[in-house]
């Protein structure tokens, strides 16, 4: 039995385009490339754990940063190095976790 991969195809392992990352839903459909097949996601994250992760990364060290000090600038740049961190990590995770089934 050959080995599952993440983000490939189940017949195929053929490696699914990185655009499928951000149009992936929990119903979602999307085609192998390589063989033609209909896929389906078996495991997503779910939207209130990836809002969850960015709330904790942009807000808290926004606030942080604010509170110690006092700088508008500083609070805006540290939530906005969080919503990259936030985004990049998610998408990342969710890469290397989502298997496809036909």
């Amino acid at each position: 039995m050959p080995i599952k991969n993440s983000f490939s195809c189940d017949r195929c392992q053929a490696k699914i385009s990185i655009k499928e990352l951000f149009r992936l839903q929990r119903n979602s459909i999307t085609t192998c490339k390589s063989c033609h097949a209909t896929l389906h996601p078996n495991e997503t994250i779910s939207f209130n754990w990836a809002f969850f992760i960015g709330f904790c990364l942009t807000v808290i060290p926004a606030e942080i940063s604010f509170y110690m000090t006092n700088s508008f600038s500083i609070m805006i740049t540290a939530a906005i190095i969080g919503a990259i961190l936030a985004v990049i990590g998610i998408a990342f995770y969710t890469y290397n976790t989502t298997k496809f089934s036909s």
